[in-house]
């Protein structure tokens, strides 16, 4: 148990238990009896032969009517029951309050986002008291109470029976409770109504929006935004409208915290208390319990809490076609604008009677059209509402062309044609390209192939019969003409004397060239003036791109300019890159001022890379002589060790400024190189670090043959190349 003593808590023991076990291959089971509900601590304490201890603890909590006894004042739990589930503004909310003692006073705080708003007292008598709270329509959506009482109860002993003549003791109860605030006051009730729920694709319709406010009125000057997006696109996301209610009347902490000192205050012995005067007693009870109901029944509201409050087919739209039966020509329309928003409109104001209208022209899409309208009125009353436009016509065509394609391609190309009307139809179908190329036989999707009218039919038209409210698929065999973009136009037509079911549709693809290069290089001594290189033609050459470069160099140099350039630009500075590029460089030092190769930078750049490149090695060097990949006081890598210091080797060969104890350390290092390698690297990386490490030593002066033919002689044939060629 908790007690004061020595003007801070301490831990008492109280209820001890022991048990005594010698440890077995098996687990034992030891049996602690509890003589009362409280906290619990267990202790478990093992010893070996040789006296070391090993201690473990764990707390548990033990639940009973009788709990182990204590001194402090505990802070106790109100019941707090309301007499209604929801409130409207205007309403007055009946609270109840019961407390676990019989009077009291008490304290509601009401508060919202950090900020306290009310604040009421009243008296527990006979262990309840009923609160009368106001709800106002600045309390939409929800008020959040906190309540305090204090009182007094009787004193128990030690034993937890109640001590009779002993003065009471102080007692407190906290609880919350938040009461939930109607918004319906705060709605407003959106009605969108399209004039025609089914529209030509490219033609127009409009949508009629009504708001009204929770008893029914006219809203006027409500601002909407609306917006009619193709119902597909909306549903690859499932993105629905969000209902601006729940974003703006979401529930929001209190943000209220509360402090109690009450806990602190140690109660006296009640045996000490009885042998007192009685009206000692009853005065100091009385003190006890004033001091107690007035020493912190304000709440604290802590800071924080701000509601945080985006060149087209050669004939052109609207060109004529002829039917097979010679009726008089009709232009088809040609769908071209598949955007898949319709409209979208931020800021439309409602009239007196708060009614709107909104035109609506639709885009050539033959899709379904979602409505979404979200209102607003007076900053704090809103709603939305949605609708469905579909556009569609009797017989439809619809193209299914891939994303891309490249020169060369054949494929075919799907076209489904739809009938929605309720009897079949003999439909035209009519390809129209621009470099796309028709090729082969038509696939039809109802054509039966042993049928001798469909085994024939090539070009690029067709007549299919289209059941009535069913779809049939063509195929157009064609392929890629030139490399830029394919255009195509597919036009569909009832071949029905009198009949205008029509449609058209324009997709464009983009055609890429899929030659790749391929380079070859021959190197060789010219001893006598001249000589004969044979030039063999490449096989699989695409005869529309591409060409024969043959480019010759008197060093090969030539071929090391792009390397080099790599090397030279590589923008991250870990300690194996700037390695690297300091071998690269310093190495080459000589032939790249030598010869003027086209792109390198000047000799007196190289050299400051090499400069700036030393200095990032040197600052990556951590104290036990290695170098990390990337910062330093990261562990020191073995390779990234090894190259590193050969790098600054080679540098101050060639005549660079390299601090000397730099090598001396990283040396130190690739001397007990076998310390720092990984388990995991396996053998053969180990054995070629190892040598690696050696001929790293060797180029700086420090040759250590005994470790190379200890290394040599231990491992012989099972040596893997690389490791022989370090050594050799």
């Amino acid at each position: 148990v908790s007690v004061f003593a020595g003007g801070e808590w301490v831990d008492k023991q109280a209820d001890l238990q022991t048990c005594d076990l010698t440890s077995t291959l098996e687990p034992l089971t030891c049996t602690l009896p509890t003589s009362g509900g409280g906290t619990y601590t267990i202790t478990a304490i093992v010893t070996d032969e040789t006296g070391r201890q090993s201690r473990t603890e764990l707390t548990r909590w033990v639940s009973g009517e009788q709990v182990l006894p204590t001194r402090a004042v505990e802070q106790e739990t109100l019941t707090l029951v309301p007499d209604q589930v929801e409130y409207a503004p205007g309403d007055t909310a009946q609270l109840l309050v019961q407390a676990p003692f019989a009077t009291g006073h008490g304290t509601a705080t009401t508060a919202r986002a950090g900020h306290i708003l009310t604040t009421m007292t009243f008296d527990v008598v006979d262990g309840s008291a009923v609160l009368a709270v106001p709800v106002a329509d600045t309390d939409i959506p929800g008020i959040d109470l906190t309540i305090e009482v204090v009182g007094s109860a009787p004193r128990s002993g030690d034993d937890g029976s109640v001590s009779a003549d002993a003065p009471a003791r102080p007692a407190y109860a906290t609880g919350t409770i938040r009461l939930d605030v109607s918004i319906a006051t705060r709605t407003l009730t959106v009605a969108a109504v399209p004039q025609a729920d089914t529209v030509l694709p490219g033609g127009a319709t409009q949508v009629d929006v009504t708001v009204t406010d929770h008893a029914g009125a006219p809203v006027a000057g409500s601002e909407l935004a609306v917006v009619v997006v193709d119902e597909a696109v909306l549903a690859l996301t499932g993105r629905q409208l969000d209902d601006p209610l729940a974003t703006f009347y979401a529930d929001l902490p209190s943000y209220l915290s509360t402090q109690y000192g009450r806990s602190t205050i140690v109660l006296a012995d009640p045996t000490v208390n009885t042998n007192q005067n009685q009206d000692n007693s009853t005065a100091a009870t009385t003190g006890d319990t004033t001091a107690a109901a007035t020493a912190d029944t304000t709440p604290v509201a802590e800071a924080g809490g701000a509601l945080d409050t985006a060149a087209t087919p050669s004939i052109a739209a609207g060109d004529s076609k002829s039917s097979t039966t010679g009726q008089a020509t009709t232009a088809i329309d040609v769908r071209t604008n598949f955007d898949a928003l319709a409209v979208f409109e931020p800021s439309v104001l409602t009239d007196a009677a708060g009614h709107a209208t909104i035109a609506v022209p639709l885009p050539d899409n033959l899709t379904r059209y979602r409505v979404m309208v979200v209102a607003v009125a007076d900053a704090d009353h809103f709603g939305s509402a949605e609708a469905n436009i579909t556009a569609r016509l009797p017989l439809m065509v619809r193209p299914s062309a891939p994303r891309f394609a490249n020169f060369g391609d054949t494929f075919e190309l799907p076209v489904v044609v739809q009938n929605q009307t309720d009897s079949a139809m003999d439909v035209d179908v009519v390809l129209q390209t621009d470099n796309l190329v028709p090729t082969g036989d038509l696939v039809l999707g109802n054509a039966d192939p042993a049928d001798p009218a469909a085994a024939g039919a090539t070009g690029a038209g067709q007549r299919v019969t289209v059941p009535a409210n069913d779809r049939v698929e063509v195929r157009f065999p064609v392929s890629a003409a030139q490399a830029g973009t394919a255009r195509f136009r597919v036009a569909v037509a009832d071949s029905t004397a009198g009949s205008e079911a029509a449609d058209a549709a324009t997709v464009e693809l983009p055609v890429y060239t899929p030659a790749t290069a391929e380079a070859f290089a021959t190197y060789g001594v010219i001893d006598d003036g001249s000589t004969l290189q044979p030039v063999a033609t490449p096989t699989g050459v695409i005869p529309q791109f591409g060409g024969l470069d043959i480019t010759t160099s008197s060093t090969s140099l030539q071929a090391l300019t792009d390397a080099v350039l790599y090397i030279a630009d590589y923008p991250y500075r870990s300690s194996d890159a700037m390695a690297s590029r300091i071998l690269a460089i310093a190495s080459l030092r000589g032939v790249l001022g030598a010869f003027d190769a086209p792109g390198l930078p000047s000799p007196d750049e190289l050299d400051q890379t090499v400069v700036d490149d030393i200095a990032g090695l040197v600052a990556l060097q951590n104290g036990d002589g290695g170098f990390a990949y990337w910062q330093l006081g990261k562990p020191s890598d073995p390779y990234n060790t090894i190259q590193a210091t050969h790098a600054l080797v080679v540098a101050k060969a060639g005549g660079f400024d390299v601090p000397q104890s730099a090598i001396d350390s990283a040396l130190g290092f690739l001397a007990d190189i076998e310390q720092h390698i990984p388990v995991e690297y396996g053998q053969d990386a180990s054995d070629t670090l190892s040598a690696y490490a050696l001929n790293v030593r060797m180029l700086a002066g420090d040759r250590d043959p005994a470790k190379a033919d200890t290394l040599f002689d231990s491992r012989r044939a099972a040596l893997p190349l690389d490791a022989i060629a370090w050594l050799w």
